[in-house]
Protein backbone atom coordinates (compact mmCIF):
# COMPACT_ATOMS: atom_id res chain seq x y z
CA UNK A 1 0.00 0.00 0.00
CA UNK A 2 2.43 2.08 0.72
CA UNK A 3 3.72 2.60 -3.23
CA UNK A 4 0.57 3.53 -4.86
CA UNK A 5 0.65 6.64 -1.89
CA UNK A 6 3.94 7.88 -3.40
CA UNK A 7 3.15 7.45 -7.05
CA UNK A 8 0.14 10.86 -6.91
CA UNK A 9 3.16 12.57 -5.01
CA UNK A 10 5.60 11.96 -8.15
CA UNK A 11 3.50 12.23 -10.75
CA UNK A 12 2.65 16.10 -9.07
CA UNK A 13 6.12 16.81 -8.65
CA UNK A 14 6.95 15.67 -12.47
CA UNK A 15 4.00 17.79 -13.75
CA UNK A 16 5.29 20.85 -11.03
CA UNK A 17 8.80 20.70 -12.63
CA UNK A 18 7.28 20.07 -16.20
CA UNK A 19 5.16 23.47 -15.95
CA UNK A 20 8.34 25.40 -13.60
CA UNK A 21 10.31 24.54 -17.08
CA UNK A 22 8.02 25.41 -19.44
CA UNK A 23 7.91 29.07 -17.77
CA UNK A 24 11.59 29.22 -17.54
CA UNK A 25 11.50 28.56 -21.62
CA UNK A 26 8.99 31.01 -22.25
CA UNK A 27 10.10 33.79 -20.05
CA UNK A 28 13.25 33.25 -22.02
CA UNK A 29 12.03 33.52 -25.18
CA UNK A 30 9.62 36.74 -24.53
CA UNK A 31 12.51 38.09 -23.24
CA UNK A 32 14.91 37.41 -25.82
CA UNK A 33 12.31 38.41 -28.59
CA UNK A 34 11.32 41.79 -26.94
CA UNK A 35 15.09 42.75 -26.54
CA UNK A 36 15.94 42.05 -30.13
CA UNK A 37 12.50 44.27 -31.55
CA UNK A 38 13.36 46.91 -29.13
CA UNK A 39 17.19 47.14 -30.46
CA UNK A 40 17.42 51.14 -30.86
CA UNK A 41 17.25 51.39 -34.66
CA UNK A 42 19.74 53.60 -36.51
CA UNK A 43 18.64 56.28 -38.09
CA UNK A 44 19.45 57.19 -41.65
CA UNK A 45 22.54 58.83 -42.24
CA UNK A 46 21.80 62.98 -43.06
CA UNK A 47 22.33 63.74 -46.48
CA UNK A 48 25.75 65.08 -47.78
CA UNK A 49 25.31 68.31 -49.33
CA UNK A 50 26.99 71.14 -51.59
CA UNK A 51 24.93 74.34 -51.33
CA UNK A 52 25.04 77.33 -54.04
CA UNK A 53 24.93 80.60 -52.54
CA UNK A 54 21.49 82.11 -54.41
CA UNK A 55 21.84 83.69 -57.58
CA UNK A 56 19.50 86.58 -59.09
CA UNK A 57 19.48 86.32 -63.10
CA UNK A 58 17.49 87.83 -65.61
CA UNK A 59 15.02 85.95 -67.50
CA UNK A 60 14.06 85.91 -71.31
CA UNK A 61 10.24 86.46 -71.61
CA UNK A 62 8.39 86.32 -74.84
CA UNK A 63 6.08 89.89 -74.34
CA UNK A 64 9.88 91.30 -73.99
CA UNK A 65 8.98 91.92 -70.01
CA UNK A 66 12.27 92.46 -67.14
CA UNK A 67 11.75 89.22 -65.21
CA UNK A 68 14.08 87.73 -62.34
CA UNK A 69 14.59 84.81 -60.93
CA UNK A 70 15.98 84.07 -57.25
CA UNK A 71 17.08 81.12 -57.08
CA UNK A 72 19.24 79.08 -54.36
CA UNK A 73 20.61 75.11 -54.74
CA UNK A 74 21.69 72.27 -52.94
CA UNK A 75 23.57 69.66 -54.59
CA UNK A 76 22.86 66.05 -53.03
CA UNK A 77 26.05 63.69 -53.22
CA UNK A 78 26.31 60.13 -52.00
CA UNK A 79 29.55 60.65 -50.32
CA UNK A 80 31.98 62.75 -48.31
CA UNK A 81 34.49 62.37 -51.40
CA UNK A 82 32.39 64.14 -53.73
CA UNK A 83 31.14 66.50 -50.87
CA UNK A 84 35.15 67.66 -50.79
CA UNK A 85 35.87 67.62 -54.25
CA UNK A 86 32.50 69.81 -55.41
CA UNK A 87 33.32 72.62 -52.64
CA UNK A 88 36.60 74.67 -54.37
CA UNK A 89 34.41 74.09 -57.58
CA UNK A 90 31.58 76.28 -56.44
CA UNK A 91 32.40 79.48 -58.30
CA UNK A 92 32.71 77.46 -61.46
CA UNK A 93 28.91 75.95 -60.93
CA UNK A 94 28.13 79.13 -60.42
CA UNK A 95 29.43 80.59 -63.18
CA UNK A 96 28.01 78.10 -65.22
CA UNK A 97 24.23 78.01 -63.56
CA UNK A 98 24.70 81.99 -64.79
CA UNK A 99 24.36 80.86 -68.13
CA UNK A 100 22.02 78.21 -67.89
CA UNK A 101 19.22 80.01 -65.62
CA UNK A 102 19.73 83.64 -68.45
CA UNK A 103 18.46 80.96 -70.96
CA UNK A 104 15.13 79.62 -69.34
CA UNK A 105 11.75 81.51 -70.13
CA UNK A 106 10.13 82.71 -67.00
CA UNK A 107 6.57 81.66 -68.22
CA UNK A 108 7.37 78.41 -67.93
CA UNK A 109 9.47 78.70 -64.48
CA UNK A 110 6.01 79.24 -63.09
CA UNK A 111 4.65 75.71 -63.63
CA UNK A 112 5.78 72.60 -61.62
CA UNK A 113 6.87 70.72 -64.99
CA UNK A 114 8.99 74.03 -65.79
CA UNK A 115 10.88 73.99 -62.30
CA UNK A 116 11.12 69.97 -62.48
CA UNK A 117 12.56 70.65 -66.09
CA UNK A 118 15.12 73.06 -64.74
CA UNK A 119 16.23 70.49 -61.77
CA UNK A 120 16.82 68.15 -64.37
CA UNK A 121 19.06 70.80 -66.30
CA UNK A 122 20.86 71.86 -63.26
CA UNK A 123 22.07 68.08 -62.46
CA UNK A 124 23.18 67.29 -65.75
CA UNK A 125 25.31 70.24 -65.62
CA UNK A 126 26.61 69.08 -62.14
CA UNK A 127 27.24 66.27 -63.56
CA UNK A 128 29.69 67.27 -66.13
CA UNK A 129 33.40 67.15 -65.49
CA UNK A 130 34.80 70.37 -63.82
CA UNK A 131 38.40 69.11 -64.46
CA UNK A 132 40.99 66.80 -66.22
CA UNK A 133 40.67 64.21 -65.00
CA UNK A 134 38.04 63.91 -62.55
CA UNK A 135 37.11 61.06 -60.10
CA UNK A 136 34.38 59.21 -60.20
CA UNK A 137 31.77 61.64 -58.18
CA UNK A 138 28.36 60.25 -56.45
CA UNK A 139 25.89 63.36 -57.64
CA UNK A 140 22.40 62.25 -56.85
CA UNK A 141 19.97 65.05 -56.68
CA UNK A 142 19.61 68.91 -57.37
CA UNK A 143 16.88 70.67 -54.78
CA UNK A 144 16.03 73.89 -54.62
CA UNK A 145 16.55 76.45 -51.73
CA UNK A 146 15.18 79.27 -52.92
CA UNK A 147 12.89 79.98 -56.08
CA UNK A 148 11.07 83.37 -56.67
CA UNK A 149 10.00 84.69 -60.29
CA UNK A 150 9.15 88.05 -60.07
Amino acid sequence: MSTTRKTPWLLITLCTLALAAASVAGTWYYVTRVESATAPVQPPAAPELVTIPPLTVNLQNPQHEQRLLYIGFAITVGDKASQTFLQPYVPQLRSQLFKLLGEQDSTALMTSQGKSALAAKVLELVKRPLTTPQPELSILDVLYTDFIVQ
